[in-house]
């Protein structure tokens, strides 16, 4: 047993001079570290804290979708472990260069932003109480936001950049179809409520039956006029324009396949039974330039500003110790 420990000993020793000598160093294992920034640490629980809210609309957001909400949420935690590794870098580059932000104006910030954000000092001590944050972090952190806030507008201001009308038309030219107007389509819609038809599958049943009616070439709006638990007056139809986003993913889906007279399969759901019949198409619009002139101008705008942050950043990493670790 011991000549099996010294072996094992001895094989480590190696890996570790073996690590050494190609000037990389042995994996490390740091207990809920994800970051280094100079003299500072930032750990797991840092990062959650701060995503818990944009996290929590996302489990909403995609709670049918889990393979999409790990994808999101992966994308929210590097986003976010990102952005506290700047505000130390922010922090940093305050106490270097010597800023001194008034403190009075500091409170005066915090004291405006405690009465936009929770009315009164009472109801946010019992918001922090269910937090299990005291009041000196919560301050800390607003003061850390109101530094990061003063020194971004410092550093990154909108105030010198010019956009031109040629960088404004040529972004117009390439990207044109992002100032389409959307497809439009008018829709005829026969709806079986399952609430009225006994379950889920005596309505998909009568579903199917009229889906076969109107397969004989049976008038759409007739049947609907019958049929449908929903617009029978007008037989079925639906008066407004719609474009993507508005009907229920699986609707929408149906309805943007269809040609103009044709009609879907029967689309079932928890609520009922569709069949739908695309009555007319308007087709994507190209909105002039004039029309989108100060949308673009904006785009660009944002986009120089953001080019200006993140090399920034970069400079103030340069020059600071950062390193990451794995989550």
């Amino acid at each position: 047993m011991k000549r099996i420990l010294s072996r094992l000993l001895v094989a480590c020793a190696a890996v570790l001079l073996a690590c050494e000598a190609v000037g990389q160093a042995p994996p490390v294992r740091r207990n809920g570290i994800v970051a280094e920034v100079n003299d500072k640490i930032i750990t797991r629980q840092m990062v959650i804290d701060a995503m818990r809210r944009e996290a929590d609309l996302l489990r909403r957001q995609y709670a049918r979708q889990p393979q999409l909400y790990g994808q999101k949420y992966t994308q929210l935690q590097a986003y976010t472990l990102e952005a506290l590794i700047r505000r130390e870098l922010v922090l940093r580059e305050y106490q270097e260069k010597d800023y001194k932000l008034p403190e009075s104006i500091i409170e005066q910030r915090i004291l405006e932003d405690i009465r936009a954000e929770y009315g009164n000092r009472v109801t946010l001590i019992k918001s922090l109480q269910q937090s299990d944050m005291t009041y000196e972090e919560f301050a800390r952190l607003q003061r850390e936001k109101i530094i990061q806030m003063v020194m971004r507008g410092q550093f990154i201001s909108k105030a010198n950049i010019v956009i031109s009308p040629r960088q404004i038309e040529e972004y117009y030219v390439a990207n044109k179809d992002k100032f389409r107007s959307g497809v439009e389509i008018r829709l005829r819609i026969i709806f079986l409520d399952a609430k009225k038809h006994g379950d889920a599958e005596d309505t998909r049943k009568l579903a199917d039956e009229i889906h076969r009616v109107l397969q004989t070439g049976d008038s759409f709006a007739g049947v609907a006029s019958i049929y449908s638990d929903q617009n029978r007056a007008t037989g079925g139809l639906r008066e407004e324009w719609i474009q993507r986003g508005i009907l229920a993913p699986a609707l929408e889906k149906a309805a943007f396949a269809l040609g103009q007279g044709q009609f879907s399969p029967v689309v079932a759901t928890p609520q009922g039974c569709f069949i739908l019949r695309c009555e007319e198409i308007s087709q994507a619009k190209l909105k002039s330039l004039a029309e989108v002139r100060g949308q673009i101008e904006q785009t660009l705008l944002e986009a120089e500003q953001q080019a200006r942050e993140d090399k920034w950043f970069e400079r103030l990493k340069r020059k600071s110790h950062v390193r990451q670790f794995s989550f």
